[in-house]
């Protein structure tokens, strides 16, 4: 495959997530509300848009804050993705190395992932940029 991109479906905390109201969400009762992701290869990381469209998963900032999904071509939108398997974390910088797994997925530094207490109600779950999950661990699934 090229490295053009990857189509992808991401999971934080087992719920599949796709995209609400401009927010990243995970799906807990409904999954396929999920969206799925292409992954390009960028600058510095790794960019995941909406498949068909120009929305990307981005950072408000900083601070802790809900990842949002919109067009975006800034820095914001580009992720660091690393493998966790027995031996440990590698950074994947290649799209020929991204393949079904477990991942971190961070930005300067600032993991993204749900949060560690959450309702427990079935609603949409909301994914945050410095999240306060000690372990926000992600499964990649490639499709294509």
């Amino acid at each position: 495959m090229s490295n053009a991109g990857k189509v992808v479906k991401l999971y934080a905390k087992g719920a599949p997530v796709g995209a609400q109201d401009g927010a990243l969400v995970g799906f807990l009762a409904d999954p396929t509300r999920a969206g799925e992701w292409l992954v390009t290869r960028e600058d510095g990381g790794f960019r995941m848009s909406a498949k068909g469209t120009e929305e990307t998963i981005a950072s408000a900032g900083t601070e802790r804050a809900p990842a949002v999904v919109r067009p975006d071509d800034s820095p914001a939108s580009v992720w660091r993705l690393q493998r966790v398997d027995a031996d440990g974390t590698t950074t994947i910088t290649s799209l020929v190395d991204l393949k079904d797994g477990m991942y971190v997925i961070d930005q300067n530094g600032l993991a993204l992932g749900r949060d560690l207490f959450e309702d427990r109600s079935l609603l949409p779950k909301r994914v945050f940029v410095r999240t306060d999950d000690r372990d926000p661990q992600w499964r990649i699934e490639v499709l294509a």
